[in-house]
């Protein structure tokens, strides 16, 4: 069977090649079309539609997602941005999301697509860690937070907007705020600073040695830090 990978980055010949023998039938409804369609290919429903709606050959193959009962390339891409933005690693596992990330590199219209959407994404992620606790969707969470920084899909603007967010323990979790002075976004100084900056977090800042002990001290010269951050702070004077 072919790979939701191999879906993802086929040429326009070999997407002809793999979906000329897919049997659908025009007369049922769209979602049981996907799901047997995606059943031919031993794929799931969300894997197939963001295997297509992400793969920058699609656009004209109407044969193909008229297959799937879609009538234009617009209504396949609202669909695989729907899925791909409230999927939480339970249709498409970590890897698969990896690779959507790898190959929008060659397109700048999913490119921009991605990034409109990234925030709700994420957003229904941390929303379901919240509520589960599952070590795998934690991993997995870390590792995606990581690509889209380091892939380059994403820049200062967003990690300026993520860190007025109070996401402290998902920033901690992730270790985004590691990937943003890594890539120069924030000198750690100015984050150790910043009064909304969660004071665990000023923590790490000061166990990674990126902030001096006279820092420290500058920091509680400042009456108005919360009693926690000052507790934490006073023991590392």
């Amino acid at each position: 069977m072919i790979s939701f990978t191999e879906i993802l980055t086929a040429s326009d010949a070999d997407l002809v090649k793999t979906f000329y023998k897919i049997e659908s039938d025009p007369n049922e409804d769209f979602i049981i079309r996907i799901n047997k369609v995606a059943a031919q290919l031993d794929l799931n429903h969300t894997q197939l539609v963001c295997a297509l709606g992400y793969n920058k050959h699609i656009r004209d193959l109407s044969d193909i997602y008229s297959t799937l009962g879609f009538r234009s390339y617009k209504l396949l891409s609202y669909r695989s941005n729907e899925l791909f933005s409230t999927d939480t690693y339970n249709q498409l596992p970590i890897d698969n999301v990896l690779d959507i990330y790898s190959e929008r590199l060659e397109d700048q219209e999913i490119l921009d697509s991605l990034r409109e959407i990234l925030v709700v994404r994420l957003a229904n992620i941390e929303n379901d860690l919240d509520k589960h606790d599952d070590a795998g969707h934690m991993f997995s969470y870390r590792m995606e937070i990581h690509s889209i920084y380091n892939s380059g899909i994403v820049g200062q603007d967003f990690a300026e907007m993520r860190l007025k967010k109070d996401i402290g323990k998902f920033r901690k979790l992730s270790g985004e705020i590691d990937v943003c002075i890594d890539m120069g976004f924030f000198p750690p100084s100015n984050l150790f600073f910043e009064d909304h900056f969660d004071p665990e977090e000023k923590v790490a800042l000061i166990e990674a040695k990126h902030i001096t002990p006279d820092m420290v001290k500058n920091r509680l010269q400042n009456k108005s830090i919360s009693a926690e951050e000052r507790d934490l702070l006073e023991s590392y004077i």
